[in-house]
């Protein structure tokens, strides 16, 4: 096991994050919800929690940029072969899909500048699965007909992994938790909120915390479930009491209401699973093989190497969508901490290159991807709050969860506990200088703005639509998204 001397790796949680996706079959009731939420005061709180490395820490306010379509010349071609890994978020998603939108989306943008002059191919990929099995992985490779450097995309596909895991009832049991855990703490959320100007609706202009909408919002996000199963068990009564036909119209209405439901029990478990703190549920060794698999295919491209041994990629950038933005960052994460460990092939434990260009890690992993993400949403409800009496299990888990993190735990220090003993740590953030763009749209209620890390650009899409609209899914029909994409991370 990794990392026994001072913690162990595989048995701390995850960084937190999660929420709707786009849901294909199932829209109209997340539009539905994505309605209620906003009505409830879906707002902008923050995910995550940890101290960093105080000295590797900064407090510069984020960059913020709107997006704007690429300048005339902006679209060039990348000068080395570089790797794209998507990780989906949450939904009724199909293996390939993600990689067909996503790359499609690249494609318009490369046809339309390059022409005759562009081109595509499917290759595949042998990877080692369990013991002696292989298996195959699909990329779409993309080419430029007069350069030698090509464009590989790969997909995290882990939709499988959650479906038909959780029930009803488990969910609500794991929902009633969040929110007396919210409740418990509301005091840290409110000081968090305060020190890294919070802009929901529980703080004013001044900054000051509004006690009584977050506990309002508690109150009516705790009786979701209730209320809905409270709702279907009345429809399904009163339809079976109209004259006549009320019978076979019950029992229709059962059968499309239960296929429905049954959908979106799936939709809103990915969230619970990935998201459980607890070694002993059931879920855990879930959530466990989730992000395994995320590292792995992170990994692969990292140490993949051409047939004189050096890097087949010099370049990596890891794309996620929704909750596959903090399956990716968790991924990210982990990374560094195994180059920390010499464990990553071709890096030393100082995460430079064991070949005579010395380049650093971040050379080759230089870009992170969010577009509608969460993760600046659930901090008050999905992090594992720990009780500033318990300091060594807290800086444990802040060490651990570093890859630009602000300190949510701030105030607990010799100052204000006097038990508080300040725990030396010799892991390193080896991943700072990762070039980090985060897309979001203020009419997209599940993304934001990211405040509580630092080192990066958050990009308002400014997407047009209706009063009520819901703009999760607009990213992967943006052309300017994907241009902006190529502009940043895809050329020289």
């Amino acid at each position: 096991m990794l990392y026994t001397n001072y913690f162990i790796i595989n048995h701390l949680p995850p960084v937190k994050t999660p929420i709707f996706a786009k849901v294909n079959d199932i829209s109209e009731i997340t539009v539905f919800f994505t309605y209620l939420a906003r009505r409830l005061v879906f707002f902008k709180i923050d995910t995550q929690f940890g101290r960093h490395m105080e000295q590797e820490r900064s407090s510069a306010i984020n960059a913020s940029e709107l997006l704007e379509p690429p300048r005339e010349g902006d679209l060039g071609w990348v000068s080395e072969n570089t790797a794209l890994l998507i990780v989906h978020g949450i939904g009724n998603q199909m293996p390939l899909e993600t990689l067909d939108q996503f790359g499609r989306g690249l494609v318009s943008q490369y046809r339309a500048k390059f022409g005759e002059g562009f081109g595509i191919s499917h290759e595949i990929v042998v990877k080692q699965g369990d013991g002696d099995d292989k298996w195959f992985d699909n990329v779409l490779r993309l080419r430029k007909k007069d350069s030698s450097w090509f464009i590989d995309l790969y997909e995290y596909y882990w939709a499988d992994y959650t479906q038909d895991k959780a029930s009803w009832k488990e969910m609500s049991q794991w929902l009633e938790g969040v929110v007396n855990g919210a409740g418990t703490f509301y005091q840290r959320n409110a000081a968090i909120g305060k020190e890294y100007h919070d802009r929901s609706i529980f703080f004013g202009s001044d900054g000051k915390f509004n006690l009584g909408k977050y506990r309002w919002f508690l109150f009516s996000v705790g009786r979701i479930f209730l209320v809905l199963d409270g709702l279907y068990r009345g429809l399904l009564w009163l339809i079976g009491r109209i004259p006549f036909c009320g019978s076979i119209a019950s029992s229709l209405f059962k059968s499309y209401a239960d296929g429905k439901m049954h959908d979106l029990v799936n939709v809103i478990s990915e969230v619970c699973i990935y998201n459980v703190v607890d070694p002993k549920s059931k879920w855990y060794r879930i959530r466990r093989a989730i992000l395994d698999g995320a590292v792995n295919a992170v990994r692969y491209m990292i140490e993949r190497s051409n047939e004189s041994g050096d890097l087949y990629y010099s370049s990596v950038i890891v794309c996620g969508h929704s909750l596959g933005t903090q399956i990716a960052y968790d991924a990210i994460n982990k990374i560094d901490l195994l180059v920390n460990e010499g464990l990553i092939k071709h890096y030393d434990r100082d995460g430079v290159l064991m070949t005579a260009r010395r380049t650093p890690i971040a050379r080759q992993l230089r870009g992170f991807v969010t577009f509608g993400s969460p993760l600046d949403k659930v901090a008050f409800f999905l992090r594992e709050n720990v009780p500033d009496a318990d300091y060594i299990w807290q800086q444990f888990l802040d060490n651990y969860h570093h890859f630009k993190m602000h300190n949510l735990d701030f105030e607990n220090d010799p100052s204000s506990n006097p038990q508080y003993l300040k725990a030396s740590c010799n892991l390193r953030s080896l991943l700072n200088s990762v070039q980090w763009r985060n897309y979001y749209d203020h009419k997209d209620y599940v993304s934001g703005s990211l405040d509580y890390y630092w080192g990066l650009t958050n990009v308002d899409c400014h997407f047009e639509a209706g009063r009520f609209g819901f703009t999760h899914s607009y990213y992967w029909d943006c052309s300017d998204f994907y241009g902006d994409i190529i502009t940043h991370f895809l050329q020289p």
